[in-house]
């Protein structure tokens, strides 16, 4: 990698407290841009941090910092009103993350300038900032006259993307989320809205991470064409901070190489990332990852689904969906598949219940209207909630379709031998079955 190449980071440092579940201590660590620092660390990278923090985190950010890589650790902000404590309920991100950053609406941050400035002399080649909690027209405005290339991810600010022209020149890359409420509210979810409004006026290029889906990557000089970089399957540990690291792996690459290698590495080691919690062992991951030549990279396979293309995909929901029952793994899995918008198909809801005294024409009618939905439907999913008959016969109709057919399993109740080995899977791991349904889904 170029020895020219140096990187500042820049954005808030925050207490990540995630809650493991099954009577397991929570796990405390360094999160905001230290996800990002560890992956310039694991490829020996040289950066510097620009941080804000409580003035209490500062001695163990010095050093945590200077244990990680960071050639040079500036704080540009103190943080007031606030503790920068961040609460994880939802590891996985097989559905929404239930991020709760404590007494957020009390945070007030003091910007000092000339440590800006200082930070930015520092033999800089590129700026990546992560903005939240801070004054980011500061950062622009001292950027404004650079020659740096400058890379911002707008997940959280600015608010109106239309903001980002207060830098007065273009960003080299606009980074966003597909579930991102800026990209979900202020776009709808659209792509080329997303384009139209960013791309060319504010920004040369424009990187979009679609989670499990991979990413796109969408260049003003060919707007209608963009590089399609596939997610690599894992077993995920964690979410947090995966995207983060994508970033900078892709920021720090783009300049040893073309852009599709840059992100084939970059989707690579973040997915090594998802992994583990433990630095030491993603080091070990990421050098293993940058033996395998640019050249091969490039050619592994995994999931490319965009956003908009998840709507199309309809998925049979086969479960006892009653009211009378206690339906609560299934609104959670229904949950996960409209955050990562799949479009599930309920039959109990959508043609009605059958009812206890119903004549055999109002069978019929249902049961003629259950399976023309099935015919609609390209992913069969069965929810275990109990020893329902219904559910067995569609899982096993779902089969001898040769339907993509996963089964969720939450109480553990699949004894049975068809029905543990004829679906595509089985599982009472909610993540696995999300995986597999990006899997047959692209």
């Amino acid at each position: 990698m170029s020895s020219k190449t140096k990187i500042c980071l820049v954005g808030q440092v925050l207490v990540d407290v995630s809650f493991l579940g099954d009577n397991k201590e929570p796990k405390l660590r360094f999160g905001g841009i230290f996800h990002a620092a560890r992956a310039l660390w694991a490829m020996d990278c040289p950066y510097t941090l620009a941080y804000v923090a409580p003035e209490y985190m500062d001695k163990h950010i010095v050093k945590y910092a200077k244990h990680h890589g960071a050639v040079t650790t500036y704080k540009i902000g103190n943080v007031l009103g606030c503790p920068n404590v961040v609460t994880i309920s939802e590891l996985t991100e097989a559905g929404p993350q239930k991020y709760e950053f404590l007494l957020r609406d009390e945070q007030e941050c003091i910007m000092d300038l000339r440590t800006i400035e200082k930070a930015f002399k520092d033999n800089i080649s590129d700026v990546l900032i992560f903005p939240g909690g801070y004054e980011v027209d500061d950062i622009f405005d001292i950027l404004k006259s650079s020659k740096i290339d400058v890379h911002i991810d707008i997940n959280f600010q600015p608010e109106n993307p239309k903001d980002l022209v207060r830098l007065g020149r273009h960003f080299a890359t606009v980074i966003l989320s597909t579930s991102s409420k800026t990209f979900l509210d202020h776009y709808s979810g659209s792509s080329a809205n997303f384009c139209d409004d960013v791309l060319g006026k504010y920004c040369k290029t424009i990187l979009l991470k679609e989670n499990r889906g991979g990413s796109r990557f969408f260049q003003a000089s060919n707007p209608k064409l963009p590089l399609k970089i596939p997610a690599q399957v894992r077993n995920v540990q964690h979410s947090v901070g995966v995207g983060d690291c994508f970033n900078a792996i892709y920021v720090y690459s783009r300049r040893n190489m073309d852009e599709r290698a840059a992100l084939s590495y970059a989707s690579c080691i973040a997915a090594e990332y998802a992994c583990t919690t433990y630095p030491d062992d993603f080091k070990n991951a990421v050098k293993a990852t940058l033996k395998i030549p640019a050249e091969e990279i490039v050619k592994l396979k995994g999931v490319s689904l965009p956003w908009e293309d998840r709507s199309k995909c309809h998925i049979y929901i086969s479960a006892p969906d009653f009211d009378y029952i206690d339906r609560r793994p299934l609104e959670k899995v229904l949950k996960c598949l409209e955050y990562h918008n799949f479009t599930p198909r309920r039959p109990v809801i959508e043609n009605g219940l059958m009812g206890l005294y119903a004549d055999f024409e109002r069978k019929q009618m249902l049961c003629e209207a259950d399976v023309k939905l099935m015919d609609e439907c390209k992913i069969m999913l069965g929810v275990l909630l109990s020893d329902d008959p219904g559910t067995l016969i569609e899982i096993g109709m779902g089969v001898e379709r040769r339907m993509p057919v996963i089964v969720y399993d939450p109480y553990n109740r699949a004894t049975n031998l068809m029905l543990t080995q004829l679906p595509n899977l089985v599982s009472s791991d909610l993540d696995q079955i999300i995986t597999a349904v990006f899997k047959y889904a692209s």
